[in-house]
């Protein structure tokens, strides 16, 4: 089975323009997130879907200098790119990825992608508060770690049927809407995970406060180990009270993230 990364990013977010090229130890933040992402064992191919707009052009530019494919397409219809991003692929599965996520990490990565395998699933998603169609017994991650397991076939039909102006900006929320249509499985925070299971966290950037907690996050772990695990960014975290502040801010709408 042939896995493919598909990550949703652009410049225009409304509340911190640029933000996936801002810089996190000398690095623009899609880079950081694409070394993490490259670790995973199942990923074999990284694509990145950004719109058709002028200024995504530096997006195209980034991926053309790390050997990165991109798929530009609708800035609105984020289901249709998602989904022709996936199908250009050649992927069997494809992991979706918000580029505002650059502490997600290759080991949460490959066990949804096993999870995914071993449950027959048409979709799977480590979950989150994201998820309140999940159920109230889950033990949900935080925020800004969030891993989706789908077929690029799953995701064709969703873009051909789905109607509502919501479902075209949320990639999946079609899908996890209707358990009695798909196969859905939702990975928990239990076991080896357990110390995620810290739903009230969230580690999205979506506002320069939230950039600067995932700068200083780096900062601390990056120079022990380069690939730094999400337990340590949890232990990070707990052990300055400084940053609770910098994670404060209400969370944005789905939208403004892709």
């Amino acid at each position: 089975m042939k896995a493919a990364a598909v990550i949703a990013a652009r410049m225009g977010s409304s509340r911190l323009p640029g933000k996936c090229l801002m810089p996190i130890l000398g690095k623009p933040m899609l880079e950081r997130m694409l070394e993490r992402v490259r670790a995973s064992r199942h990923i074999e191919d990284v694509v990145i879907a950004t719109t058709d707009l002028p200024e995504d052009t530096a997006i195209v530019e980034l991926a053309a200098r790390l050997g990165v494919r991109c798929f530009r397409g609708s800035v609105d219809d984020v289901l249709g790119r998602i989904a022709a991003a996936a199908t250009s692929s050649g992927a069997d599965e494809v992991i979706e990825l918000l580029g505002d996520n650059p502490l997600v990490h290759a080991g949460l990565i490959d066990d949804v992608v096993e999870f995914f395998r071993g449950g027959a699933f048409d979709y799977a998603a480590s979950t989150t508060t994201e998820h309140p169609h999940a159920g109230p017994a889950r033990h949900p991650f935080p925020i800004g770690i969030r891993v989706e397991v789908i077929t690029p076939a799953i995701l064709v039909e969703c873009a051909r049927t789905a109607r509502e102006p919501r479902h075209r900006e949320h990639t999946t929320s079609f899908i996890y809407e209707q358990p009695e249509r798909f196969r859905l499985g939702y990975f928990e925070a239990r076991g080896r995970w357990g110390e995620l299971h810290r739903p009230e966290l969230t580690f999205a950037v979506n506002y320069a406060e939230n950039l600067a907690l995932v700068r200083r996050i780096f900062e601390r772990c990056y120079p022990r180990d380069a690939n730094f695990p999400l337990s340590d960014v949890v232990r990070a975290f707990d052990a300055d009270p400084g940053l609770r502040p910098l994670m404060g801010t209400p969370r944005p709408t789905e939208a403004d993230r892709r």
